[in-house]
C-alpha cells in the first residue's frame, strides 16, 4: 500500500512538471491580429520571424523577435515595432493558446496578445 501511495505521488509530480513545461513553450505560429500577420517563433534559436501576412507592405522573413531566453519561468527578449522601426524589451508568457507579450519602454509598458495559429 505504501508503494502505491509513493507511485501516485511520483506520477502526480511528473504530470505537474510536464504541465508547467508545456505552459512555458512559446515556439510555433502566432497570429498578431493585424491583417492575418503570422510570426513563427523558433524557441531553440531564440528568434521569431514574419512568415505570412495579408499586408502588402509586410516583409516576409523579417525578424520580429530576437534574443529570446528563458528567465524565471518567463521568456524575455526583444520585439520589433515596424511602425517605429525600433527594438523594444519584452516578456513573453504562454497562456494556453495565447502568448502575452509585455513590451517595456522606460516607465511605460504595453501588453499585446498573440493567438496561436490553429494547425
Amino acid at each position: 500500500m505504501k508503494n502505491l501511495k509513493n507511485m501516485i505521488v511520483i506520477l502526480a509530480m511528473g504530470l505537474i512538471a510536464m504541465n508547467s513545461y508545456a505552459q512555458t513553450d512559446i515556439s510555433g505560429d502566432w497570429n498578431l491580429g493585424e491583417k492575418n500577420t503570422i510570426v513563427t517563433i523558433e524557441q531553440e534559436a531564440g528568434i521569431g520571424k514574419l512568415t505570412s501576412s495579408d499586408n502588402p507592405k509586410a516583409k516576409i522573413g523579417k525578424l520580429m523577435a530576437k534574443d529570446l531566453k528563458k528567465k524565471k519561468g518567463k521568456w524575455v527578449g526583444k520585439v520589433y515595432s515596424p511602425k517605429r522601426k525600433e527594438w523594444y524589451d519584452a516578456e513573453f508568457t504562454n497562456k494556453g493558446n495565447k502568448l502575452i507579450v509585455e513590451v517595456s519602454v522606460g516607465f511605460f509598458s504595453k501588453t499585446i496578445e498573440w493567438v496561436k495559429k490553429k494547425s
